[in-house]
């Protein structure tokens, strides 16, 4: 295998400097992805990244690896975005903070809780850095929210000649509306102003209910709530329902909860029962009965934002993930559950719903519509392609759009379908990298 020379500097990017012909093997967390990159940097300024774009050579931006689509792999330089992580600034007046493009949002989030603030919507997942999530377009749940690049003010640009620019929401919107979902194809996002939020804290009421009744239901319950997001698990008809509400009434969580709940049960029993049912698959339908009868209790809890919207770091797993409109949420659940059953998926993982406010991001999956995310999960490849065409077939059939940082294989053609400012994005991509420096093989195929 020959030498090796260093360790991974950060826990999800595993930079494993296991030489090859002179090259270091790059691979994302979920472990679908490898390459070998020509040479790793790790700028900590804007101006090293203007030295390096001014080279000419072909680069392309890794946050934390937690995407399972292949929007990182370059046969040159990789630019790992962990030395521009700080808060460069907050103003207290207009209640913004100005943030280097690769700090993670687990680490925003505490740092943010202890200056008094927090992010108004997030994620299941807070592993990712800030640019990697608003660039993909990483969402939350809730129909009055929009992805997380809505709440972006203005951001610094280094173009393919090395000049920066500053595009700003309101007096650049044309230009906004384009880069700020933009796959890094434009250029190199190196910092951001955030709108944030005076801290809050979320009061949770979750609990088990019955797949039918939600179907019955989930279109008028989404307005009454701030939050809502759904967890159905296979083979069962049962959903977790998980309602969120703004409250500034104290914190009653205990640690013993979180501890019982978000660690020995969520992180270390549900792995042991993922291990399980991959030894035999068809234990998945038992177990997943299972866990919803005997251990997800009800919950009736006040918390810190943040510990509300994310969930424990879950288990390796594949997925895919794509937005339609809201109004189909009903029909795309029955489908998807009568698609698993009748074409005979054993899933062994959660499938989370959520919804999101449309946008006016040109590549946005909820540019003009109200939208529903509905995922498919699962963690075990075996099985894995077949579950992904058969879901594919079923979200084309309702012109979905998949989320760019997970697994799809839809291309160009049926992408021009269903986003209405494709032609446009093109335009201004072509403007901005007329020779392709910041584009890669996934990038090719999807702007060729």
């Amino acid at each position: 295998m020959g030498c090796k020379d260093g360790t991974s500097v950060e826990k999800l990017i595993f930079l494993r400097h296991q030489k090859l012909n002179c090259r270091m093997e790059w691979q994302n967390w979920a472990g679908n992805i490898r390459f070998s990159p020509n040479e790793i940097v790790r700028p900590k300024s804007t101006q090293e990244v203007v030295d390096l774009v001014k080279t000419g050579r072909k680069i392309r931006c890794i946050g934390t690896g937690h995407s399972w689509s292949g929007l990182a792999p370059t046969d040159d330089i990789l630019m790992a975005t962990d030395g521009l992580n700080q808060i460069l600034s907050i103003d207290k007046v207009a209640n913004t903070a100005t943030i280097q493009a690769g700090a993670k949002l687990d680490d925003l989030n505490i740092e943010l809780w202890e200056k008094g603030y927090s992010f108004s919507n997030l994620g299941s997942i807070a592993k990712q850095s800030l640019a990697g999530a608003i660039s993909t377009a990483t969402h939350g749940s809730g129909i009055n929210f929009q992805i997380l690049a809505s709440q972006v003010t203005n951001f610094k640009l280094v173009k393919v000649d090395g000049e920066i620019i500053e595009v700003d929401k309101t007096e650049d919107s044309d230009l906004f509306n384009s880069a700020i979902v933009s796959l890094g194809s434009l250029g190199i996002i190196t910092e951001m102003t955030i709108n944030i939020d005076p801290k809050f804290n979320l009061h949770e009421r979750s609990g088990v209910m019955d797949f039918e009744d939600v179907c019955d239901n989930i279109l008028d319950w989404i307005k009454e709530q701030n939050h809502i997001k759904m967890w159905w698990f296979p083979h069962t008809d049962k959903m977790m329902v998980y309602r969120y509400n703004r409250t500034y009434e104290p914190v009653n969580d205990t640690w013993f909860r979180q501890k019982l709940m978000d660690e020995w049960l969520s992180v270390y029993f549900y792995r042991f029962m993922l291990w399980w049912g991959n030894r035999k698959p068809i234990r998945r339908k038992g177990i997943n009965k299972n866990l919803l009868a005997k251990f997800l209790a009800d919950v009736n809890r006040i918390e810190r934002s943040y510990k509300v919207f994310n969930v424990p770091e879950p288990p390796i797993h594949r997925e895919t993930e794509w937005a339609f409109d809201v109004s189909l949420t009903p029909t795309l659940l029955r489908e998807y559950r009568k698609m698993v059953e009748d074409k005979g998926h054993l899933i062994n993982f959660i499938q989370e719903i959520r919804f999101v406010k449309g946008d006016d991001f040109a590549l946005s999956p909820c540019y003009g519509r109200d939208s529903v995310y509905v995922g498919a999960y699962n963690a075990d490849n075996r099985g894995w392609d077949e579950l992904l065409s058969d879901f594919e077939e079923l979200a084309t059939k309702h012109n979905g759009r998949p989320h760019w940082g997970k697994e799809f294989t839809v291309g160009s053609d049926y992408l021009k379908s269903v986003y209405p400012k494709w032609d446009e994005f093109q335009a201004v991509r072509k403007e901005y990298d007329p020779e392709g420096q910041f584009m890669n093989p996934m990038l090719e195929d999807l702007f060729r």
